[in-house]
């Protein structure tokens, strides 16, 4: 079971549907400038999931209604596409049922009159499974009121079969059911310095104290936040707090290190301060401290003396490791929703922290995270085709659209533009740490190069939109001092623009240019590069359909896991090595050009 796509109406100032597509990338940046409605996206996405309602206090729930109109009588619904087997939606029909004719049972058993009893008993539902594989497709939607906050399921084969509230109850149990919905937003929710430890433990966990539970339960499943009053064994209780501090400050240290600045040795204490009081209602206190080691020396911290960036990581990471709502579901995935993630994260943690978010999204889940920050938005990591761009029109209503789609509001020279125009970020911000850039004439040129020749660390790729776009992206490189080239296709439409580029920058500056290499008298295109072969070896081993494009190829390889995608090239035919061994002479003498050009001006 796991959701496809979520589809938003009427809440707050969203009025036309958003919808938030999930199945062909689980790495879903939401970009726009401040006060565009982003967080409104992550908001509604986390109603759908009844078992959040009383997390954030509710505030999620509350003032759905768009506050830029004085009337307002439409409905908010939040829906979700649903891939779901026809055996597990089975079992969870029997779950329904189930339940609601205990209900009915329960009522039954209290009611004395044998006429109520037999119009009770007249209201179970005993209908068999309608549903078989020659009318059931594996997709459901399933939609929520936030007025009513009931659930509707929508299918036409099994929809019309079913009483409304056998209808509700269904739908209810497989939102029961499917990966949990996480919210994490640092400014509202902040890691404590205590945990109040009840004396006995409640039926339901929630917040803080369900997350350091699951904590104890993954060092040891025999281990519980609750054993700690009970266990009158000092030096047991010590150890298992010792245990469970191992478990935590392995997950966490490595991470932090990677991320922070002064790289001094951060750790977590955990002590037990029991409630002395002879109050009935006694609260036991589990203490949480940040260790800091100074040459050799420790110092002792409260949580929430720390920068705001260690208290959004470790925020961050004991929702992400400890979660406890993941546990007894079908799905072994979450759906995390980040709002502004690191944004008290320095830049170059910021860097590292998109890598991470890559890889939560490759192992444990989908990942949909809002950011005005370009350094979340690595190119290298992050298909931009699964950005969407977050903007109010001039009625204030809020509209997702996915990149692609964008119009621009200037004319549009690089594939980077929307997401440039939507941060307000200068153009120079993506490239300003590289020493050499190659300017091609799109998106697919920059994965095919990157793929296929080896290029050092300080080299960058600036995508544009057309052959004509890179004469325009070469005066921007040349007024940022940048030691740059510039290749074109080698067919009719990039010839003419070489040439066009020779004339308008001159002589000099042209031997800063070049044509993709012909194969004899033949022109070329880059994905001509590529043997018909090897296109169709890569199409078979990434799971493509046959008639897959040359463009799906090659994003598809690129954002494959490193050690196949590695595996996949190294099969790739003579021809093709061949190839880009030429292109990549080309680069080399191209670069060699540039420098001295730059280097006598």
């Amino acid at each position: 079971m796991k959701y496809l796509a979520f589809e938003i109406q009427n809440y707050r100032a969203i009025e036309d549907s958003v919808v938030i597509d999930l199945q062909k990338n689980n790495l879903i940046p939401i970009v726009g400038i401040n006060e565009c409605g982003k967080t409104t996206i992550l908001q509604a996405i986390y109603c759908f999931d009844y078992i959040n309602d009383s997390e954030y206090e509710g505030k999620h729930l509350k003032n759905i209604k768009n506050l830029y109109k004085t009337e307002d009588t439409k409905e908010t619904i939040v829906s979700a596409h649903i891939e779901i087997s026809l055996l597990q939606l089975e079992l969870r029909y029997k779950n329904a049922v189930n339940t609601y004719n205990k209900s009915i049972q329960a009522q039954i058993d209290k009611e004395a009159d044998e006429i109520k009893k037999k119009a009770l008993e007249s209201k179970k539902f005993n209908k068999p499974f309608p549903l078989t594989k020659a009318n059931f497709d594996n997709i459901i939607l399933i939609q929520r009121n936030l007025n009513t906050k009931k659930y509707t399921l929508k299918h036409a084969n099994l929809e019309k079969e079913l009483t409304t509230v056998i209808n509700e109850a269904l739908a209810k149990v497989i939102v029961q059911y499917m990966p949990y919905i996480l919210y994490n937003d640092d400014f509202m929710d902040r890691p404590p310095n205590f945990i109040e430890i009840p004396k006995e433990k409640p039926d339901s966990l929630t917040g803080w104290v369900a997350i350091f539970e699951r904590l104890f339960k993954t060092t040891n499943e025999n281990y519980s936040l609750f054993d700690l009053a009970s266990e009158s064994d000092v030096r047991r209780r010590d150890s298992i707090l010792s245990d469970v501090k191992f478990e935590l400050n392995k997950t966490l240290t490595k991470d932090w290190k990677r991320l922070s600045v002064t790289k001094n040795d951060l750790t977590i204490d955990l002590k037990f301060i029991p409630d002395e009081t002879d109050s009935s209602e006694k609260k036991h206190i589990l203490y949480v401290q940040v260790v800091e080691k100074i040459k050799e020396r420790e110092r002792y911290f409260d949580v929430i003396d720390r920068s705001k960036g260690f208290l959004w990581f470790f925020n961050f990471v004991m929702k992400l490791v400890f979660n406890p709502k993941v546990v007894n579901t079908d799905a072994n995935t979450t759906i995390y929703l980040l709002d502004e993630p690191g944004s008290y994260l320095h830049q170059s943690a910021q860097t590292e922290l998109g890598s991470k978010l890559v890889d939560i999204s490759k192992n444990h889940g989908s990942v949909i995270y809002c950011t005005h920050s370009h350094k979340l938005l690595n190119p290298n990591l992050i298909p931009l085709n699964s950005i969407y761009i977050v903007e109010k029109d001039k009625q204030k209503k809020i509209k997702a659209t996915p990149l692609p789609k964008i119009q621009t509001k200037i004319e549009n020279t690089n594939a980077f533009q929307p997401v440039l125009e939507a941060l307000q970020t200068p153009a120079f911000e993506f490239s300003i740490g590289t020493e050499k850039v190659i300017a091609v004439e799109g998106i697919y040129d920059k994965y095919a190069i990157e793929l296929m020749v080896e290029l050092d660390k300080s080299t960058c790729i600036l995508p544009g939109t057309s052959a004509d776009s890179i004469i325009k992206n070469i005066q921007y490189l040349n007024a940022f001092n940048k030691t740059y080239i510039a290749i074109w296709d080698n067919d009719e439409e990039g010839e003419k623009n070489y040439k066009k580029a020779a004339k308008f920058f001159g002589e000099i500056e042209s031997e800063k240019f070049d044509l993709l290499p012909k194969v004899s008298s033949k022109k070329r295109r880059m994905e001509e590069m590529f043997s018909k072969k090897d296109l169709d070896l890569f199409k078979t081993k990434i799971g493509l359909k046959p008639d897959a494009t040359y463009e799906s190829i090659i994003s598809s390889l690129y954002y494959t896991d490193k050690k196949e995608r590695q595996n996949i090239l190294s099969t790739v035919s003579t021809e093709t090595k061949d190839n880009f061994k030429i292109l990549s002479n080309i680069i080399e003498k191209r670069f060699k050009k540039s420098k001295e050009i730059l280097d006598k001006s």
